[in-house]
């Protein structure tokens, strides 16, 4: 509702009392209250962005690790930025409660309340997003952070190597096959700026059998892989920052069914790597166990010094990207010129 004051932000309102939680209590629970990691992935990643960048998050945590959910994303991107205007929030709650039948109820918030959750559920048909120029969130998390405007905290963040080849074949699943033919009219889909389709197709061919590949080495690179390199550098100006990118070729698959192409190591397939996911079992290789035992180590003593290096493990270097494969820790400065980022950058 317009009227409430914390309109647009409700979300990071509960992160952050989950936090003020954490501060008060944990010590009852034998934790310290002044050594707090805040963690998330995909829009869990945005989350922390916003964090960052907003003034009543101050004191609420020490580290901040960000999983494949860039802060400096394109903001006309077809996949969830960190924020959105409050215009535009306004004008999604709207349509939301126009949906959902009470467009033109006296009272819309007694009107949506009164719903089914199935109905709101049928209603609600777009991503929702924290909205900026708000009291919790006065500027755009993307434009706080570039211009140094966040909590100065160190921060682990990463991606991984395949992020958008789940996407890709979800979508040529659905029945949209991806072949030189109907590759330009694809990548208009997703890129309607002037020019930027056909700037795309050249920069990225589509051959007779690597449609599938191409189309999520596209989504991935524009809309994880560059970003994240971006906002690795506007935070590297004036925190510690520890990147990686996750590259395991062989990760098990997170959704069952046989996908048209081999998916890599594609968006969230690093999970499983470092939780267990809803009791499911770990169905890892030898190789992957060693892998996933080291990832966790880095990220706990991440979480626990604010340096992710020990002895135990190979070293990582703040100047580099760490690629995280099984037997195969490396740091890397090809990243960027691997997924085209020149490229990215100059496209806009």
């Amino acid at each position: 509702h317009n009227g409430l004051p914390g309109s647009g932000t409700f979300g990071l309102a509960v992160q952050q009392a989950a936090l003020r939680w954490v501060r008060a209590e944990i010590g009852a629970f034998g934790g310290d209250a002044h050594n707090v990691t805040l963690a998330g992935e995909s829009a869990g990643g945005y989350s922390v962005c916003a964090q960052l960048a907003s003034p009543a998050a101050a004191g609420l945590f020490d580290r901040a690790i960000i999983g494949s959910g860039p802060c400096t994303g394109r903001p006309d991107r077809s996949f969830a930025p960190s924020s959105v205007p409050l215009s535009t929030a306004r004008a999604t709650g709207a349509d939301f409660a126009a949906k959902a039948g009470c467009g033109s109820a006296r009272n819309v918030m007694a009107c949506l309340r009164r719903l089914d959750v199935s109905r709101l559920l049928a209603a609600q048909d777009t991503d929702q997003q924290p909205a900026h120029t708000t009291p919790l969130l006065p500027s755009d998390p993307a434009a706080a952070i570039a211009g140094g405007r966040f909590h100065t905290v160190p921060v682990l963040i990463g991606n991984n190597h395949d992020e958008g080849n789940g996407w890709a074949a979800g979508i040529i699943q659905a029945g949209n096959p991806v072949t030189p033919d109907t590759w330009p009219d694809i990548v208009a889909a997703f890129f309607p700026g002037p020019g930027q389709a056909k700037a795309i197709v050249h920069e990225y061919p589509v051959h007779r059998t690597d449609g599938g590949p191409v189309f999520g080495a596209v989504i991935g690179d524009a809309n994880f892989a560059c970003p994240t390199a971006r906002t690795e550098s506007h935070l590297a100006a004036h925190v510690h920052v520890w990147g990686y990118e996750f590259a395991d070729e062989h990760a098990p698959p997170l959704i069952p069914g046989t996908p048209p192409f081999p998916l890599g190591a594609p968006h969230a397939s690093e999970l499983p790597y470092l939780f267990d996911l809803g009791g499911r079992p770990r169905d890892l290789t030898p190789a992957q166990h060693r892998l996933a035992d080291i990832m966790i180590d880095y990220w706990t003593r991440f979480a626990r010094t604010a340096d992710p290096n020990g002895p135990s493990s190979p070293p990582w270097h703040r100047q580099t990207v760490l690629s995280l494969a099984p037997d195969r820790i490396v740091p890397t400065r090809t990243a960027r010129s691997r997924h085209h980022c020149t490229f990215w950058s100059a496209l806009g």
